[in-house]
């Protein structure tokens, strides 16, 4: 369907389904197809939820609508049955001239600002208190959004980009004042032996550095072996075990038979999408993690 020559392929999208019922259904679909094929330009009604929709979809889909913004904020808050009903986002724009501070920043998930911001407020306030004060009340209160539905993953994930940024700049001026850049303490994560999945687990890691926590991230695929002696290395006083297939539950409880075997005085905290509190328990896992946000606060316990 692509043009030659750099021409662009236009089409009057509803004109194939003239004649035949339940045209919007068909229409939207054919617009779908239309696009993956090439279609540079459809000629449709904007105020047709469905093909508006189909649109964001294949935005979606084909990472042109880059961080998923486009989708969630006109869906983000929609009630879906028959039709779909768009809502504003949870961010709002700042008005002309009017720049957000740092808490904006990391809620809007903005990590292209967050250092410049960052900056400017470590002009009049102590680092430790930019952290305590500005960045992890910024994060709580994006995790309890996301913990009530209100915003998703694409934006945790960018708030928490947004904070690591900030953190950086906060690490290099902690570097030239000896004693204020000590961490809360060390974390060790892994992926268990014969699982290869490890977006979740680094979803944590970014989450649990925000936080100020020291993260020995063991990869994917690691043998309960490894992870004991990690733990021994660093002294870790939590373990982060995480595993997306059913087939390597099994490496999760061996391997958390291992460092109860080898006397290791640290906690042990599972996740994944096949883990549910009571597997959590019987396998003696001390904390079951539903998101990445809860695995922060299982290290706020056993850590502080």
């Amino acid at each position: 369907m692509k043009g030659e020559l750099g021409l662009k392929t236009v089409l009057g999208v509803s004109n194939i389904s003239f004649g035949l019922p339940a045209r919007p259904l068909i229409n939207q679909n054919f617009l779908t197809m239309a696009m993956a094929a090439g279609l540079d330009l459809p000629i449709l009604n904007p105020n047709v939820d469905a093909m508006m929709a189909a649109v964001r979809c294949y935005h979606l889909l084909m990472n042109i609508d880059t961080d998923a913004r486009e989708f969630i904020a006109a869906y983000g808050n929609a009630t879906v049955s028959t039709s779909i009903t768009s809502a504003a986002g949870m961010t709002a724009a700042p008005a002309a001239g009017e720049k957000r501070g740092l808490e904006e920043i990391v809620e809007a998930g903005l990590k292209g600002e967050a250092g410049e911001a960052t900056r400017a407020l470590l002009e009049s306030r102590a680092p430790l208190d930019v952290v305590d004060n500005v960045l992890i009340p910024a994060l709580d209160r994006v995790g309890a959004a996301f913990e009530a539905g209100k915003v998703f993953l694409p934006q945790l994930i960018q708030s928490a980009g947004a904070a690591q940024a900030a953190f950086e700049v906060i690490r290099e001026r902690l570097s030239g004042q000896p004693g204020q850049g000590e961490d809360r303490g060390t974390i060790v994560l892994a992926t268990v032996k014969g699982d290869i999945h490890d977006i979740g687990k680094n979803i944590v890691k970014v989450l649990l550095e925000n936080y100020g926590y020291t993260v020995v991230d063991l990869g994917k695929d690691v043998d309960p072996a490894a992870v004991a002696e990690a733990v021994r290395k660093h002294r870790a006083p939590l373990v982060g075990l995480s595993a997306l297939m059913t087939t390597t539950l099994k490496s999760m409880a061996d391997t958390i038979t291992l460092l109860h075997l080898e006397g290791l005085p640290c906690k042990i905290m599972v996740g994944g999408a096949v883990l549910t509190p009571e597997y959590a328990s019987q396998i003696q896992a001390d904390f079951y993690a539903r998101d990445a946000k809860e695995s922060v606060d299982i290290a706020k316990r056993v850590i502080g």
